[in-house]
């Protein structure tokens, strides 16, 4: 059968335009997902130290994170050193090895702009996995009260607005701290949490909630002293 000119050009146009259409529709083979999943993958950004933190690190209000130009290995991030030191702790090792540890590494980074950061990421390691544990099961021995004394220390002059951790620490060294310095510590915290704006939902709820609800406990904390 012979098409005529313009039936011809009709035909060629749907097969052209038919082809196109289930070429679209082609599924991907495992080697084009690889190459679109990778294309579209954001580029790794180096650990702050704090975002992917398990518990909260208090940051000055202004403070960018960013102005520290970490690097973006881990093993050379200097705010991986406290998790670094935790990790090669083991089981039998005793705490005071790791308390050791990390007295020496805020020792020597004193004087660096993100000494703060350590500090509190070492109070939360020592305290949280550590000496509250072993204070519940002898809460008269000293070595442990001058090691909860240090790192609550470490978490005021941080200025760390972790109202529930200052407040667990104030009440393991109300037999080893006179009054007055608890009232004090427990007074600051409390006031940094109080001054803090509230600006999204996200302020009041998870670990902002308890942030909250601690500081008033401190209050009254302070209150009965």
């Amino acid at each position: 059968m012979t098409l005529g000119k313009k039936n011809g050009h009709r035909l060629y146009r749907w097969v052209l335009v038919g082809g196109l259409a289930l070429a679209s529709c082609t599924p991907q083979t495992k080697e084009d997902e690889a190459v679109t999943t990778t294309a579209e993958a954001p580029a790794a950004q180096p650990s702050n130290g704090i975002d992917d933190a398990p518990f909260a690190i208090t940051v000055p209000q202004g403070f960018d994170v960013k102005s520290l130009n970490l690097p973006e290995d881990d093993t050379k991030n200097p705010l991986k050193q406290v998790e670094r030191l935790s990790m090669a702790h083991v089981v039998q090792d005793p705490w005071t090895k790791l308390d050791r540890q990390y007295r020496e590494l805020l020792l020597v980074q004193e004087d660096e702009p993100y000494h703060f950061i350590l500090q509190q990421q070492a109070a939360n390691v020592m305290l949280r996995n550590h000496l509250f544990g072993h204070y519940y099961q002898d809460p008269n021995n000293p070595q442990l009260q001058e090691a909860i004394g240090f790192y609550t220390r470490q978490l005021l002059q941080a200025k760390s607005e972790d109202a529930e951790l200052v407040y667990k620490c104030l009440r393991a060294l109300k037999d080893s701290w006179p009054n007055e310095q608890i009232k004090q510590v427990a007074m600051a915290t409390a006031a940094r949490v109080q001054a803090r704006p509230i600006t999204s939902v996200a302020d009041t709820t998870g670990r902002a909630k308890y942030k909250l609800t601690y500081g008033k406990a401190l209050t009254k904390m302070a209150e009965k002293l």
